[in-house]
């Protein structure tokens, strides 16, 4: 039989077993039913290969599930593209590939409505409701995975204690895209981060600068500069330990930021778009990129609301040339990060202007539909302000 007829015949008898299985269980629905009055038991899944949603998902679930009356049952739908954060949703939830056939009982017979969906179909994976905000639980690692991410830090000479900022930039070796495509937006340049990388470094802390998949390895050469995003014993593991261990990460908005944002680590978000997505439950900063209309004028905070789009090409057919931050910005976002990390309180003129960045944002015909309760400390960067007084206008 050829290659390609066994691999047909194959996926056949898969959709022909799930389906009989998945008719098997249709009468466990009823038992279902049955004792509901008792005890509540729910069935739903995770998408896992984009991380970002996997992640958000999970932990909105995870700090979520103190409900003793009620009994969650999820399965993993997809590839998954981090398997240690796989892992920690097993230890963490009631996981399991055979609850799936609950879900397409539940399907087949028209009560779809019954399925618990990931929050990424019901609103984009976002927390609004404020679950992770106020959740005290801390979502740990055993002592085992703990020593050997701590052992792979310590070959580099870092020793437990020390401070270390993770730095994840987003370039076109994200998705092997091209120049031109539809994400192509949301990438940056590493060597813009230099200037601020080496800032980080002269304040004695060590910096990781991760991802899955870079174009190019990091200029700096330092003896606390790890350049983990190149490192060949780079491992899944890692990632989220990395995740949840930084003094406080710096990411352009790539989908592993959300595992640190579940493990509350700080953010600073830079080379963002849209802004209307930023993560307003979340300890950290934001500064967007700029954009500007062809006639060269730059977009207000308003026009940048009025004009959130998810691809490339829709910024071009606006209009809307889209600049990356300059180096300087970037070292001076990050400067801020440091200072409201240290304690240095906000003068009452950034206080004031922090103010009119949140009233502008909240009174925007979109803010309903992707923010809910709001972290205090949730900041948008105040040299970003300073430095462009119209934007606030």
């Amino acid at each position: 039989m050829p290659l390609k007829n066994i691999k047909i015949f194959k996926s056949n008898l898969v959709y022909i077993t799930n389906g009989i299985i998945t008719i098997l269980h249709i009468p466990l629905l009823l038992v279902v039913y049955i004792i509901k009055p008792l005890i509540k038991i729910r069935f739903g899944y995770f998408t896992t290969e984009r991380i970002g949603h996997f992640a958000l998902d999970v932990g909105y679930a995870i700090h979520k599930k103190k409900n003793k009356n009620e009994i969650n049952l999820y399965y993993l739908q997809g590839n998954v593209s981090n398997k240690q954060f796989a892992i920690i949703a097993k230890r963490e939830l009631n996981i399991s590939q055979y609850y799936k056939y609950f879900v397409y009982a539940y399907i087949l017979c028209g009560l779809d409505r019954n399925v618990m969906l990931p929050q990424r179909h019901i609103n984009g994976s976002r927390d609004n409701e404020g679950i992770m905000y106020y959740s005290k639980y801390d979502i740990l690692f055993l002592d085992n995975e703990n020593k050997i991410a701590e052992s792979y830090m310590k070959k580099y000479g870092w020793t437990k204690g020390k401070k270390f900022v993770c730095l994840n930039v987003r370039d076109s070796g994200f998705f092997n895209e091209k120049e031109l495509s539809r994400h192509s937006y949301r990438n940056s340049d590493i060597d813009d981060y230099e200037a601020a990388a080496n800032y980080l470094l002269d304040l004695g802390y060590w910096v990781v600068r991760t991802g899955k998949k870079v174009n190019k390895p990091f200029k700096i050469k330092h003896n606390r500069m790890i350049d983990y995003g190149v490192d060949p014993d780079r491992s899944d593991l890692i990632d989220i330990w990395l995740c949840k261990n930084c003094y406080f990460f710096i990411s352009t908005g790539t989908g592993i930021d959300s595992v640190a944002a579940i493990f509350k680590s700080q953010l600073l978000l830079l080379n963002t778009l849209p802004l209307i997505v930023l993560f307003s439950w979340n300890n950290g900063i934001t500064v967007p990129k700029r954009m500007f209309w062809d006639s060269g004028k730059e977009l207000s905070l308003t026009e940048h609301l009025n004009n959130s789009y998810g691809q490339s090409s829709q910024y071009k057919e606006k209009g809307i040339k889209v600049i990356n931050l300059s180096p300087s910005e970037i070292k001076l976002s990050v400067q801020e990060m440091v200072s409201v990390l240290d304690g240095m309180p906000l003068t009452r003129q950034k206080i004031k202007i922090q103010k009119k960045f949140w009233n502008i944002l909240e009174h925007h015909e979109l803010y309903d539909n992707y923010h809910g309760v709001r972290n205090p400390n949730s900041l948008f960067g105040v040299s970003f302000l300073e430095n462009n007084p119209n934007f606030l206008v």
